[in-house]
């Protein structure tokens, strides 16, 4: 039981990318996105793998890489006729985003709103569910493999009322054990139903994670990624005790005339 879910792609990359796990586990220079197979150290990596993985995925994340790599690697995709969309990243560590995150739980939920049970079940009518909300809010949803809980390993958060699912949130550890950023927990797929913007619910999940992946999963940094335009994201993550870490970079390459990956 894996719940592959999206389009075609989607779940062909989700198979691939479960498939090659253990691989990917044992290769300096890889991570595993649960999208698609990702690359955290390109310089680590045989020559021509770069562009190997982008023709067999269509799809090349190369995440946590400094200026300098990204100004060696990113000219050869663009002149190879891709689009490299950016993601900012926010690094926080366990005193300055675990204590604004404990404040910032400790608040109440708004009234009609409950944490769900942990998923357990990669195939579960809830784990759809999720994928479900995930997908409907712009967010290349995760295979169910990668959003059930796993003992210091993984955590997904659901929030939901009478209407169902009124946000979501998800941390693990996407980095093998030769990344500099193995204790690095990621934190993303935060989303918020429309009916429920406004009244501060994405910074509560993310608090939420923020405290699970310190807390339960035993991380020594969180990290996320927002698009430069996303400004009410940048605030989230903010408040939340991340700060903007001009050191690392992240882009997703795809063909120029390629719909933006995720959200």
């Amino acid at each position: 039981m894996t719940g592959f879910f999206g389009t075609n792609h989607q779940q062909d990359l989700q198979r691939r990318t479960h498939e090659m796990r253990d691989w990917i586990a044992a290769t300096p220079g890889l991570y595993n996105a649960g999208r698609f197979v990702g690359v955290d150290d390109p310089d680590s990596l045989e020559p021509g793998m770069l562009a190997h993985m982008l023709v067999r995925d269509g799809i090349l994340g190369l995440r946590m890489i400094s200026p300098q790599q990204a100004a060696r690697h990113f000219p050869p995709l663009e002149a190879a006729g891709c689009r490299i969309d950016c993601w900012d990243i926010f690094v926080g560590d366990a005193g300055n985003a675990g204590g604004r995150a404990r404040a910032i739980t400790a608040r109440r939920l708004p009234e009609g709103l409950e944490l769900l049970p942990p998923l357990d079940e990669p195939e579960s009518p809830a784990t759809l569910r999720v994928q479900e909300f995930l997908a409907a809010n712009g967010l290349a949803p995760f295979p169910g493999t990668m959003l059930v809980d796993e003992a210091s390993r993984a955590k997904t958060i659901v929030l939901a009322g009478a209407e169902g699912i009124a946000a979501t949130g998800h941390a693990y550890f996407p980095h093998n054990a030769h990344s500099p950023f193995r204790d690095h927990a990621w934190l993303g797929l935060v989303a918020v139903d429309d009916a429920w913007r406004g009244k501060g619910l994405g910074t509560q999940v993310n608090a939420l994670l923020v405290r699970a992946a310190f807390e339960e999963l035993g991380a020594r940094h969180v990290y996320e990624m927002v698009a430069p335009s996303n400004i009410a994201s940048r605030r989230m993550v903010e408040a939340c005790g991340l700060r903007l870490d001009a050191d690392l970079r992240c882009g997703v390459a795809v063909p120029a005339d390629a719909a933006r990956f995720t959200r």
